[in-house]
């Protein structure tokens, strides 16, 4: 598979998307408008470090 420049908007899109599917699947929803938490972010910006 050959790579291509994919826009940070496009991976926002898709992980708002997925986030969506995944709590379905959970029965459960993620509220319109719904912003992380400050200890949230960090965590994961730590995460991305990592990788």
């Amino acid at each position: 598979m050959k790579r291509r420049a994919v826009s940070k908007e496009a991976v926002k899109r898709v992980v708002v998307r997925s986030t969506k599917a995944s709590a379905q699947l959970e029965n459960r929803v993620v509220p319109a408008g719904y912003k992380r938490s400050a200890r949230v972010e960090s965590f994961l910006v730590k995460r991305r470090l990592q990788v």
